[in-house]
């Protein structure tokens, strides 16, 4: 009773300074000891602030996923989302498996990727139960993976499982003697034309016609083409790959390189300082694409399920294209009625950058133009085509991981720009490299006609 006493009779400085040694999860037992904790510890902001910053990043100001209004519930929420993922318990991890995804994609809202606290313990958070609880969830481990990997009972968990995937960056594919590898059975998502339609706007978007992103289609796209970029760095030794090697890290709003916006007198700022998606710079480009007589065998050799249900996997390797672009701010204008309304369309043009290197047989006047813009549940679309001789050949629709400016870059699908329905089509990524515009870019045969 005595040192209980001398406890509770210390300057509250000291005693804040003790209670900052407590374990955040040990100070609901500390609050029951006695009434005077209990008041003491009652909304004492102080001290929830500094427990929290010793383990975590300061929240990141209006991001858009909130892990907490005040100190008191962010440290709760933070210290019950580490208790989720300690746990060996499956069902604790997804008994609320909505607050979990919208935990960690909280914390993957940070000022400095490269030295962050969040991100340090994400990391080491995800070992690999926690890997194939919440990670494999979606509509594709009905067919790959191994017995771990146990698909929602619902759509909505399992695109949020997708979505948590492509967050995560690396691309699951188990290789244990009795399990299926997800990459076979992703590519034949990915090249299936029964996925591209108006509905869908041949993109990566569900087949209700509303616009929201289908995190399962995201997620087959990523696994096709984290497998062959791997391949191609293990084969050809093309130092293109770490982006693909990084786990949550590419997620992160502005890790990529991007001017800093001026939000006042906008009307006196040049096109480049009032763009919010950090567009101009010099972009790297990746195109997959099965030979077309197997795509086309693929798709219409055959008889499709009758059930809607997936075609067969695909074990033919693709081919493989590089473009280096470089990428200008040509026009931006307010959103239209279809279009998220928190921020404007930007408008873009591109031209090939000294991309011979990579990729050969790109003709010398490929030129690039597109929008990127806001859908209206808050996601980041690019919609581009590419010309040759002046005439728009390709069209391609994609979402940019994690929101803005991120380092992960855009996944989406490319497809003939009259949406022909024989094809071809295929999954395609582009992030940037450079916050310069690569002042070589476009020599060879200048502007051209955009």
């Amino acid at each position: 009773m005595a040192s209980r006493c001398a406890l509770l009779d210390l300057p509250h400085e000291l005693l804040h300074q003790i209670l900052l040694n407590v374990d955040p999860a040990d100070l609901a037992r500390v609050r029951l000891t006695c009434a005077f904790l209990e008041r003491y510890l009652k909304k004492n902001e102080l001290l929830f602030k500094e427990l929290y910053l010793q383990e975590w990043d300061e929240p990141v100001e209006k991001a858009p996923v909130s892990i907490g209004s005040t100190w008191e519930k962010r440290l709760q929420n933070a210290v019950w989302l580490r208790k989720v993922l300690e746990s060996e318990d499956v069902d604790a991890k997804l008994n609320d498996y909505q607050k979990v995804v919208q935990l960690i994609t909280a914390l993957l809202q940070v000022e400095d990727p490269t030295a962050s606290k969040n991100l340090d313990f994400l990391d080491e958070a995800f070992d690999k139960l926690n890997l194939d609880t919440l990670l494999c969830r979606s509509s594709l481990f009905e067919q790959a993976g191994d017995v771990t990997h146990i698909p929602a009972d619902t759509e909505f968990e399992r695109q949020l499982s997708a979505k948590l995937h492509c967050h995560y960056g690396i691309p699951i594919d188990p290789r244990g003697r009795k399990s299926k590898p997800t990459n076979p059975w992703a590519r034949s998502r990915v090249y299936d034309l029964r996925n591209y339609d108006t509905n869908t706007m041949w993109g990566p978007f569900r087949n209700d016609g509303s616009g929201r992103v289908d995190w399962e289609k995201v997620e087959a796209i990523m696994i096709v083409l984290g497998f062959n970029m791997k391949v191609l760095v293990e084969e050809s030794d093309v130092p293109f790959g770490a982006l693909w090697a990084v786990k949550f890290r590419g997620a992160v709003p502005y890790s990529a390189p991007q001017l800093k916006l001026g939000l006042e007198n906008v009307l006196e700022l040049p096109l480049e300082a009032r763009d919010p998606y950090g567009v101009t710079g010099t972009w790297l480009r990746v195109v997959c694409f099965l030979d077309y007589h197997d795509f086309y065998a693929f798709n219409f050799g055959s008889m499709a399920p009758a059930d809607g249900g997936p075609r067969p996997p695909i074990d033919i390797r693709e081919a493989i294209r590089f473009v280096k672009l470089g990428i200008t701010v040509t026009n931006i204008e307010p959103p239209g009625p279809d279009d998220g309304q928190e921020l404007p369309i930007v408008h873009f043009k591109g031209v090939l950058g000294d991309s011979k290197d990579l990729e050969p047989d790109i003709p010398d006047d490929f030129r690039y133009v597109g929008t990127v813009r806001l859908t209206k549940e808050g996601e980041v679309r690019w919609t581009s085509f590419s010309i040759f001789q002046g005439e728009e050949r390709w069209r391609s629709e994609g979402i940019q991981v994690g929101g803005l400016c991120t380092a992960r870059g855009v996944l989406g699908t490319w497809f003939d720009k009259d949406f022909d329905p024989h094809g071809p089509a295929g999954p395609t990524a582009f992030w940037k490299t450079s916050n310069e515009v690569d002042p070589n870019i476009g020599e060879s045969g200048g502007e051209g006609s955009l």
